[in-house]
């Protein structure tokens, strides 16, 4: 009788046990197709890389701008001093080219208005065909996925 007790006991274990292997399984697809969407939402967030460029040569355009209105030099060495890194100079510099504020040279314009507005206009145009600033730059300035 202890026998069929055993047997009973582990037969209700085993159909446990069964129960539990299907809840497992049905919970690995579960995480496997949450881990799959993850990977898609998460490499689709990034923030590619001609935005990101764009992104700081905005913000440093900005910053040549300021100091072109406030008398400051802007050339190259200039910026440098200043803590400008070389090739964020080049990005800026080829987004007021896209702009029409700055000729390659030097600024076309002192008025901060028109400068602030055709700089808006310039991070559209870019956003939308991102070759438009990187034709601009010279050759060893370029992403390398341009050249």
């Amino acid at each position: 009788m202890t026998i069929l007790k055993q047997r009973n006991k582990t037969g209700e274990v085993y159909a446990i046990s069964e129960q539990l292997a299907h809840v497992n399984e049905a919970l690995t697809v579960t995480v496997a197709k949450l881990r799959h969407e993850n990977n898609h939402l998460r490499r689709k967030a990034q923030l590619k890389p001609h935005v990101r460029i764009i992104t700081q040569s905005v913000a440093a355009a900005r910053l040549l701008a300021l100091w072109h209105c406030t008398g400051y030099m802007t050339g190259r060495k200039a910026a440098y001093s200043f803590g400008m890194s070389e090739r964020t100079w080049y990005y800026a510099r080829a987004l007021c080219m896209v702009a029409r504020i700055h000729d390659g040279v030097k600024f076309k314009t002192e008025n901060p208005e028109e400068i602030e507005r055709a700089l808006a206009v310039a991070e559209q145009k870019c956003t939308f065909d991102p070759s438009l600033l990187e034709l601009r730059l010279p050759l060893s300035k370029r992403p390398k996925r341009v050249r």
